[in-house]
């Protein structure tokens, strides 16, 4: 439903969009979700003299577990409502990475993990018209890289990255139901700080003479490695006319422009002194940058309209769910015209809901050009399949 589903969340996928959707739950849950990705990027880079103006291909390619939860109803006094525990990787960096640059480098990045989420959380139905729901979240794991560049001038360069996050945050969401057929969603991410381990290492030239650099341990410079990780506020309309039919639409907006990471370091080329081998080369050091784009520019909040349609073909025993949506989504980072470029996007899915089983698979075709303050210019392409299965233990009431 192109991810329109902050007002409509009524399954264990609820704590991940709007945890007051828990409150739905009438009967134990089980439910897990997969996807693949995969992105290509073409890059043209601006002319010189000679004019070497040829477009560049980047692939990435990945998979990865998306979402697993467990959730229980429960009844206190006139309370009603559900808790559950979930596991979410919400950024994924699990993808194979192999490009080539204007200068002739060619480089293979390999790179797995993600930033995981796990979160203990419930939904109760407070009123006739109201719920709530809140989640406290454990932020956990990082990912590991490894870049592998070959030049046609330069000796061969190896680099490896491990950066672990740890923190916690908490979500807040309601939905409101003015009218039978009309539900309200709002939805409240806080910000926080996590504490970073990060540890890289560099080796440059012959295999035989490796010339390699590794992090110092935290507090040798500036002192520990931290990040600050944006807060996001959400709101969503969803109406049902027919008990078949649901239009959803939802705004979010992502607080990037606060995005910081503190203490960060990288380690610079090797020195090749006047006489005698190369040495490593100092790590360099930043007081604060922002992230994730690590640079100079600033950072600008991120905001993502989206709007779908579910229409449900009811058998004697079969129910078949037809689904279509649209977004367009800003970027974080600033383009050469000093915006930020958006990205439009497009989803298909369906399901099928078999007794107590219930199996949906959507796709995700998303699109985007822009010129970087490089005068680079990109087209983005990326495709993605996501699938759900979600169990319900029959006869609890």
């Amino acid at each position: 439903m192109g991810g329109a589903f902050l007002a409509r969340a009524d399954d264990a996928t609820a704590a991940s969009w709007n945890p007051a959707g828990l409150s739905y739950l009438r009967e134990p849950e089980i439910s897990g979700v997969f996807t693949g990705a995969g992105l290509t990027s073409h890059q043209v880079f601006p002319c010189v003299q000679p004019c070497q103006g040829t477009p560049e291909v980047d692939q990435r390619r990945g998979s990865t577990p998306d979402f697993f939860a467990a959730a229980y109803p429960f009844e206190w006094g006139s309370l009603s409502g559900a808790g559950q525990l979930s596991f979410q990787r919400v950024v994924s960096f699990s993808n194979h990475r192999t490009f080539t640059n204007i200068a002739g480098a060619t480089f293979n990045v390999r790179s797995s993990g993600g930033f995981d989420v796990l979160a203990l959380g419930t939904g109760v139905q407070a009123g006739h018209r109201l719920r709530l729901g809140a989640t406290l979240n454990h932020w956990f794991n990082g990912y590991s890289q490894n870049v592998d560049k070959q030049s046609p001038v330069r000796a061969e360069s190896i680099q490896t990255t491990d950066f672990n996050l740890s923190g916690w945050n908490a979500n807040g969401g309601l939905i409101f139901n003015p009218w039978e057929s009309l539900n309200v969603g709002v939805v409240v991410k806080t910000p926080f700080w996590g504490s970073v381990d990060l540890r890289q290492a560099r080796t440059d030239g012959p295999v035989t003479q490796p010339t390699t650099n590794s992090s110092p341990k935290a507090g040798d410079m500036l002192g520990p490695v931290s990040l600050h990780f944006p807060g996001a506020v959400g709101l969503g309309l969803s109406w049902r006319p027919r008990s078949a039919l649901t239009l959803s639409f939802d705004y979010t907006r992502t607080f990037w422009s606060k995005g910081r990471i503190q203490n960060f370091f990288i380690l610079p080329p090797p020195v090749t002194p006047e006489h005698g081998p190369p040495v490593p080369s100092a790590p360099q050091s930043f007081a604060s940058l922002p992230y994730p784009t690590l640079s100079d520019f600033n950072q600008q909040d991120t905001q993502q309209l989206r709007a779908g349609v579910e229409y449900v073909v009811l058998g004697e025993r079969v129910k078949w769910p037809v689904r279509a949506g649209a977004f367009t989504d800003s970027q974080y980072f600033r383009a050469g015209d000093g915006d930020g470029p958006r990205f439009i996007g497009w989803t298909v899915g369906t399901g099928l809901i078999v007794g107590s089983v219930l199996f949906d698979v959507a796709y995700v075709h998303e699109t985007g050009e822009y010129t970087d303050v490089e005068g680079i210019q990109n087209n983005v392409v990326s495709h993605r399949i996501f699938a759900s299965l979600i169990y319900r233990y029959p006869g609890h009431r």
